[in-house]
């Protein structure tokens, strides 16, 4: 490169490095990298699966007239259900929704961590978080939940006490909080509890300010349970209050992390998972760099700063006590998916680590640059160039990324109608617009799934006719031996009476039909 290109290209990284166009750059640059994961040019949406879909589906409900906790069964707060509800009532229960919100979300995210990261950085360095984000982060993150919405609730609060700790800042990222709170409980309360101790930081070092300080905690602390009430009062007295802390409390904490997927074994899962070469290099990034980060960055702290740190070093102890508090919410199921939406704070960080005089800070910087804007470039750009099936379903147009699944929803489309009672593989209600009769939308055999959930799904499926369900490998998870755990033996009881297995698919997927006469089903499990 010549002296004069080069001085180009840094003149062109200052001028967007000034706030608005280093945020609006970053913007678009993750909404486009996730757009064209998700679109088939120009507006056809991929076939997705993951939560997200669980959560439209239950917006689709409350959309419907149904409420959480008490008409269908929910862990979180009504935040996520809400959303999805809201966009459904505007826009129809249409397939490309949670692929658009995906898109919209990554893009706040990175907006969010650029912004932070111009109160603590200078110079081009503070475009790297979100290229890490769009490159390295994207290829395992796109599953548009709760995860995704709390995280931008929480970085927006960071943003608000970066710029002060005021009472109404305080009232602002208290709110915030709350608000991240109606979405993943335990992500508003450690990042409340993480600002909380960032402001009882700042009254121990100013003294003469203690009594403000203190105002601040308890605005703080008042605003954002003002918040949560708000948003969340209506749903706990229509379910009841025991109702309510069952599902968002009780549950959570003593059965949601039986499955190994919800436990520390979902790292040995996704080590085992078969991926491409973006996601692997996406997840060793993030198990090795997230924990490293925190653990450099403690080192770092200890040994350089005192009690009279400048402002600059206050804001970086911000971001370092909210990420450490997130990261920690998901540290006991440290799958890719949840652990990618901790990451944007410890992007800041590895930016504001590699801010640093040296030929290594400066090789590491540019590395990771071009692997990121590489990686966020060329994979949507030869997705793009493929040619990809697509099928006309009830909810939209659809676009697969895999032949054989696209002739599993070829035979649903031929053999459902929409408003048909159904139950099974929770994809297939968004696509086909089949209702769901049951409370739930899944199970497992282990106490996952409650003797109680058990007795009112076979309830709903003697109640509603359901011709039709569809199950994923049933001989490992329907059908197994019983145990103390495992809790579905009316369930499987029901099914095996009076239904018929009518065909199973590549995917695993079995298509279960009703039996004209009960019990002359599928009988030999």
């Amino acid at each position: 490169m010549t002296e004069a290109a080069d001085g180009r290209l840094r003149n062109l990284l200052q001028s967007m490095s000034r706030p608005v166009p280093a945020s609006i750059a970053m913007g678009l640059l993750n909404f486009a990298a996730c757009y064209f994961r998700s679109f088939a040019s120009p507006n056809i949406p991929f076939v997705v699966w993951g939560d997200q879909i669980g959560y439209f589906n239950a917006g689709s409900r409350i959309a419907a007239g149904q409420l959480p906790y008490r008409d269908y069964f929910q862990i979180v707060p009504v935040g996520t259900d809400l959303t999805y509800a809201f966009l459904i009532k505007w826009f129809g229960f249409r397939l490309w929704i949670p692929n658009l919100v995906m898109a919209c979300l990554i893009a706040t995210a990175a907006i969010l961590i650029t912004l932070i990261s111009l109160r603590i950085l200078r110079g081009a360095v503070v475009l790297l978080p979100g290229l890490l984000l769009a490159g390295l982060i994207l290829p395992v993150a796109a599953d548009a939940t709760h995860h995704w919405f709390s995280t931008i609730a929480v970085l927006a609060a960071v943003l608000v006490l970066m710029d002060g700790t005021t009472l109404p800042h305080a009232a602002a990222a208290g709110a915030l909080c709350g608000l991240a709170a109606c979405f993943t409980q335990t992500k508003g309360t450690l990042g409340l509890a993480a600002l909380g101790l960032y402001l009882a930081v700042g009254l121990r070092q100013r003294a003469p300010l203690a009594t403000e300080r203190w105002k601040a905690g308890l605005v703080l602390c008042g605003s954002a349970a003002a918040v949560f009430a708000l948003v969340n009062a209506y749903f706990i007295g229509a379910a009841g209050f025991r109702q309510w802390l069952f599902c968002v409390v009780t549950y959570p904490a003593r059965y949601y992390s039986v499955p190994s997927l919800n436990n520390w074994h979902a790292l040995v899962y996704e080590l085992r998972a078969p991926h491409g070469t973006s996601n692997w290099m996406s997840l060793i990034f993030m198990y090795a760099t997230v924990p490293l980060v925190y653990i450099v960055f403690a080192a770092v702290a200890r040994r350089q700063w005192g009690p009279d740190s400048d402002e600059s070093r206050r804001r970086v102890m911000l971001v370092a006590l909210v990420g450490f508090a997130m990261t920690i919410g998901i540290a006991s199921e440290p799958s890719g998916k949840r652990l990618a939406t901790v990451t944007p704070p410890a992007l800041v960080l590895l930016a504001w680590l590699l801010d640093r005089q040296g030929k290594i800070a400066d090789y590491s910087k540019k590395v990771l640059a071009v692997v990121s804007i590489l990686l966020a470039v060329v994979a949507p750009v030869r997705l793009q160039a493929r040619h990809h099936p697509i099928l006309d379903l009830p909810a939209g147009k659809a676009a697969f990324f895999d032949p054989a699944q696209m002739q599993e929803y070829r035979w649903l489309l031929d053999h459902t109608r929409p408003g048909q009672y159904f139950f099974g593989m929770p994809p297939y209600f968004t696509a086909f617009h089949l209702v769901n009769p049951a409370a739930i939308e899944g199970f497992h055999p282990s106490d996952y799934t409650r003797p109680e959930q058990v007795a009112a799904l076979v309830e709903a499926l003697k109640t509603h006719p359901v011709p039709l369900i569809v199950l994923r490998q049933s001989r490992s998870y329907l059908f197994v031996p019983d145990s103390e755990q495992n809790h579905l033996g009316p369930f499987r009881d029901y099914v095996s009476r009076n239904y018929r297995m009518a065909k199973t698919f590549p995917s695993g997927d079995e298509m279960w039909e009703k039996a004209e006469t009960p019990g002359a089903s599928f009988s030999s499990h």
